[in-house]
């Protein structure tokens, strides 16, 4: 199970992962002693009550530094991933923008060329959606 914990100032936000024993463990936990599972798991947090024995806590506490430095390695290779389709989606949307504001001209040339010619009017309503679409205006024209 994944836990998120906000504080109550600021935007910053850490993500835990609890093992699905653990999880059952402390809501047997809670259930048996009246808390709620989010009060249980704030004050484990808090407190830092992982385990009875003291030697316990230095042990866990290490497994967790170590389960930190994997999960930065994690964090570091998934950034390695995002960042270049975040750079390469900014520069699609930004060429379909274009192609957008070049569409909207054909068809301002392309009705201006019909009305000389006498030519029958064209419904472009499907193509000024999407081309409203692509420069963010949404559904107002």
């Amino acid at each position: 199970m994944k836990l998120t914990v906000r504080p109550k100032k600021g935007w910053r936000r850490v993500t835990f992962r609890i093992p699905d024993e653990i999880m059952e463990r402390i809501k047997e936990l809670c259930e048996r002693y009246g808390f709620r599972v989010e009060e249980a798991i704030r004050i484990v947090l808090l407190h830092g009550y992982l385990e009875d024995d003291p030697n316990a806590n230095e042990e866990t506490f290490e497994r967790l530094k170590e389960e930190i430095s994997q999960l930065e390695k994690e964090l570091y290779e998934l950034e390695g991933k995002w960042s270049p389709l975040k750079f390469r989606s900014y520069y699609i949307a930004l060429d379909n923008q274009n192609l957008a504001i070049q569409l909207s001209a054909m068809i301002a040339e392309n009705k201006r060329l019909r009305e000389r010619l006498g030519l029958p009017e064209r419904d472009y309503s499907e193509v000024e959606k999407k081309i409203h679409y692509y420069l963010n205006f949404g559904g107002k024209y």
